[in-house]
């Protein structure tokens, strides 16, 4: 460990639990107590915004500063992700891959980002729109009215996973499965997947993953990727049966067009793309997170709820555009992301060429240094936000604009979210298609109030999200 060190001198770094460990019994042991970006965010008032940690194997510059967020996020050709992201398989089963949109690098990442973005773009929100609004308005009609009644309590995490899991049927993912089905097999999956990490080092970690839950979640994933593999097939032969551009138009046809442009094996192609099918459906998820957070912060801020809620019920939604005059509920959501973040952290892997150390920012850093920063932080720094800790939509009236990389819910630089206006559209929309119907009414446990787990980079919500929907009077 003192060989170790030695190659980060004049890098702050806090006091070592032991010699052999470094921090990594602090780190465990925050994890536990929900206190892990708690003690990152103590360690990096005190002493400096970048620091050094050591856990184990592991040599870590640990960073809040924004600064520094712009070279790691910046700079693909030193920085990478690491190559054993649990959201790649699960306990070696394939999930969404090493090679897709989100997970993959290198020349066929960039190609099939420029393929996608064409869909993401914010010039096709309004037919991406058209597209969604029908089928919210349906399900909220069809399937949300039916489950309200007088006290019934409904668990908005849940609720709102049914409902992203529809949208990629309104844009090109349809024939697979129910929105229903779906939704439950992507959070059963979501909470799998961390039952895996750890098994590295904690032989008790791995051995309780392994059981009943275990196999049959690694059995849906099998089962979901071989539909998913019929349907990009049968949708492969319509498009080389036609000379038609429209069947490269939704969204399944770009993951395909996206795929072939790669030089990836001919006969996994299909594979490929069920990879990308994945990764959509995952990162879906990370909606429902944010909405289902936005409404614990709302329990407690009923005067924000209700000017939201106003607002929202004095509104007509036409088109896309429409959806641009509700300014207030835009900076609800906007503060939300800021608070909690469906993405709390990130990582970076620093690899040069001769292995030699890399001059980055202000450090020397040996090749294989991990990176990590965590927007959660810096959207709590006192540095940069006033009153950091309150939940205050205010901040973001007249235009308000935060500093470069001080607030980077959808990340930033060349692996920023393709899809963050995607989110926007969706969040808005589905608000708009359930507040004009219904009354919100949090009947959260008071004893096991939700909260963000720390431990997690992705959001995750410790406890249910409960409230009660009434039905209004005069629905719009």
């Amino acid at each position: 460990m003192a060989y170790v060190r030695s190659l980060y001198n004049g890098i702050p770094s806090p006091p070592l639990d032991n010699f052999w460990y470094g921090h990594q019994v602090t780190m465990v042991a925050a994890k536990k107590d929900n206190t892990f970006l708690d003690i990152f965010g103590a360690w990096t008032k005190e002493y400096g915004s970048s620091i050094m940690v050591f856990a184990s194997f592991r040599n870590i510059l640990f960073t809040v500063d924004p600064n520094m967020f712009k070279v790691v996020t910046s700079d693909l050709n030193s920085f990478s992700k690491l190559d054993d992201l649990p959201n790649r398989s699960l306990f070696g089963q394939r999930i969404a891959g090493w090679n897709s949109v989100l997970t993959g690098g290198g020349h066929n990442w960039a190609i099939k980002r420029k393929v996608m973005s064409k869909f993401f773009a914010k010039a096709n929100t309004s037919e991406t729109f058209e597209l969604c609004k029908p089928l919210i308005q349906n399900y909220v009609r069809s399937n949300l009215a039916g489950k309200v009644g007088k006290g019934q309590v409904m668990e908005l995490h849940n609720e709102f996973s049914t409902i992203f899991s529809a949208y990629p049927a309104a844009v090109g993912l349809s024939g697979f499965d129910d929105p229903d089905t779906i939704g439950r097999n992507v959070t059963k999956i979501l909470e799998m997947i961390p039952k895996q990490l750890g098994g590295k080092f904690s032989l008790t970690k791995l051995l309780f993953a392994v059981g009943k839950d275990k196999s049959e979640t690694v059995d849906m994933v099998i089962e979901m990727r071989k539909r998913l593999k019929a349907l990009t097939r049968e949708k492969m032969q319509e498009i080389h049966s036609s000379d038609s551009a429209a069947n490269h138009s939704d969204l399944l046809g770009l993951l395909i067009q996206a795929n072939e442009s790669c030089d990836f094996e001919r006969d996994l192609l299909d594979e490929y793309v069920v990879d990308d099918i994945l990764t959509i459906y995952l990162v879906m998820d990370n909606m429902v997170k944010q909405l289902a957070s936005l409404f614990i912060f709302l329990e407690s801020e009923q005067e924000v709820y209700r000017k939201m809620a106003r607002e929202i019920r004095d509104f007509t939604l036409t088109d896309s555009s429409s959806l641009s005059q509700l300014r207030y509920t835009e900076q609800v959501l906007l503060e939300s992301l800021r608070m909690a973040p469906a993405l709390l952290r990130g990582t970076r892997l620093l690899k040069t060429p001769d292995e030699t150390p890399s001059r980055i920012g202000p450090y020397n850093l040996a090749s294989g240094t991990q990176i990590h920063f965590s927007q959660y932080l810096i959207h709590h720094n006192e540095q940069t936000w006033r009153d950091p800790q309150k939940f205050d939509p205010e901040r973001w009236s007249n235009g308000f604009q935060p500093e470069p990389y001080t607030y980077m819910p959808f990340l930033a630089g060349p692996r920023g979210c393709l899809g963050k206006h995607f989110a926007m559209m969706t969040m808005k929309l589905t608000l708009v298609s359930i507040l004009q119907k219904f009354e919100l009414i949090p009947k959260l446990n008071k004893e096991k109030r939700p909260t963000i787990d720390q431990g997690m980079a992705v959001m995750r919500i410790r406890n249910n999200v409960d409230y009660e929907l009434i039905p209004l009077p005069h629905p719009a």
